[in-house]
């Protein structure tokens, strides 16, 4: 039976991607699109101030996506940091934009306020290659300043990556390996991305959230040459058997 140079190179092609797997040789990742959107719900803060006060609210949609706290001083104004999810269509190793933080830096009595890490869970809600939802927990920092230079921007309060903030997450499709790492904020759409932003005092600042999904490519071992050689002659061999 005769069979097509196309479909001959196809088979051949089917031998050599099983004989690099069996010998443990790096097989590239097919080109995959993650689409869908992010959730982001925040957890409360890890903090030894017992008259700390902090609330969590559900904002625009979201689910416990809004952290405030503090008991408002003499303008009457607390603090709060919101995260609103986006829509995402994003290739591996490419940054995207994963959400909206809103941050307002209020006037609130200093000994109900809270320094220190607390927890954002991060869930990517996939359409896209497959419906699925992957988890994160990544940490966050605030840091609230005493308020004592009178120049809003040095009084302002910093929201920040806790030191284990930026560590990436992995996540598994298809049997390929995944991460997803946080890059930092950005409030000029990307052009520049920083790993905490300032919030003056007496506003409500926002930035970007951006992060990374990054292909992982599995340990290999480097087998012989000859054997590498002498496999390849029998995948061929063995094509053009199955030809006949």
């Amino acid at each position: 039976m005769e069979v097509s140079f196309k479909n001959f190179i196809k088979k051949l092609s089917t031998f050599l991607l099983t004989t690099n797997v069996l010998l443990g040789l790096p097989v590239v990742a097919q080109a995959v699109t993650f689409a869908g959107h992010t959730r982001g719900e925040w957890g409360l803060p890890n903090t030894e101030n017992p008259m700390a006060i902090v609330n969590l609210s559900s904002e625009d949609g979201g689910t416990n996506n809004r952290l405030t706290w503090g008991t408002p001083g003499i303008a009457g104004i607390n603090n709060y940091v919101q995260f609103n999810g986006l829509d995402f269509t994003i290739s591996p190793n490419h940054i995207f934009k994963i959400g909206e933080i809103f941050y307002r830096n209020g006037s609130t009595l200093l000994e109900t306020n809270f320094d220190g890490d607390f927890p954002l869970n991060l869930e990517l809600e996939l359409n896209l290659p497959l419906s699925n939802t992957e988890s994160f927990e990544f940490l966050f920092n605030i840091l609230n300043t005493p308020n004592v230079t009178g120049d809003p921007n040095l009084d302002g309060d910093k929201l920040r990556f806790s030191t284990a903030g930026m560590s990436s997450q992995s996540f598994n499709y298809e049997g390929v390996e995944y991460t997803l790492q946080l890059i930092g904020f950005s409030t000029d759409n990307g052009e520049t991305i920083l790993n905490e932003f300032n919030s003056p005092e007496f506003s409500i600042s926002n930035a970007s959230l951006y992060g990374k999904i990054t292909f992982v490519p599995p340990p290999v071992s480097v087998p012989e040459p000859c054997a590498i050689v002498g496999l390849s002659i029998i995948c061929i061999y063995l094509a053009t058997r199955k030809l006949k």
